[in-house]
């Protein structure tokens, strides 16, 4: 851990070198991220998801952030690490939920572990969404919009592509965001959405 632009205490980059190493150990039995990506996990995961952190409202009790299709816990588990108390992780795949507790009993987080699809999720009940790498933005946009409360935000982190995203998105949904540059990569930016329509007669 040589970088550290986020200013993460002694007592934080101790637990996420504990999760590091869980990540890397159950690798070797599932596959939980790209192979290509180990080499480089603080930028390329945990540095990545550790900067929505300042882009996500104050938490209230009683508030509910659903990180969907969360994998190996990125970004739901390194905000959990960094203090968050409302994150939901919610994946499909049983072995990746398994890893998820096994993080979860070791590093005694305050976080839920829902093995679920999102679309099954319930309508109106979550404040904030949070997906990395999950889907094209046009499919994070159709899957997470009805989960939200009114004035609910999602956050969702892009990489190259953002714009070729954006557009396809645009075709189906007017859309209130800002983008914020993301500090692992000049070519990536986060959507933040805070409002979203469905163009009439769209699909």
């Amino acid at each position: 851990m040589i970088n550290n632009p986020l200013g993460f205490t002694k007592d934080i980059k101790k637990s996420l070198k504990v999760y590091e190493n869980l990540l890397k150990d159950w690798q070797n039995k599932f596959n939980l991220v790209g192979e290509g990506s180990l080499e480089n996990i603080w930028s390329r995961h945990i540095l990545d998801s550790a900067q929505l952190l300042r882009l996500m409202p104050k938490e209230n009790i009683n508030q509910i952030t659903y990180d969907i299709g969360t994998g190996a816990g990125f970004p739901g588990l390194v905000l959990a690490i960094l203090g968050r108390n409302d994150i939901v992780l919610c994946d499909s795949n049983k072995k990746k939920c398994s890893f998820l507790q096994e993080v979860k009993n070791k590093l005694n987080l305050n976080v839920i572990i829902d093995n679920i699809r999102a679309e099954d999720l319930p309508s109106n009940s979550a404040n904030i969404i949070l997906a990395r790498a999950v889907a094209p933005l046009e499919k994070l946009i159709a899957i997470s919009w009805p989960l939200l409360k009114k004035n609910g935000i999602a956050i969702f982190p892009k990489g190259k592509n953002w714009k070729n995203e954006l557009i396809s998105a645009q075709k189906y949904f007017f859309m209130e965001y800002e983008l914020v540059k993301s500090i692992t990569s000049d070519l990536s930016y986060i959507f933040i959405i805070k409002r979203i329509e469905k163009k009439i007669g769209k699909k």
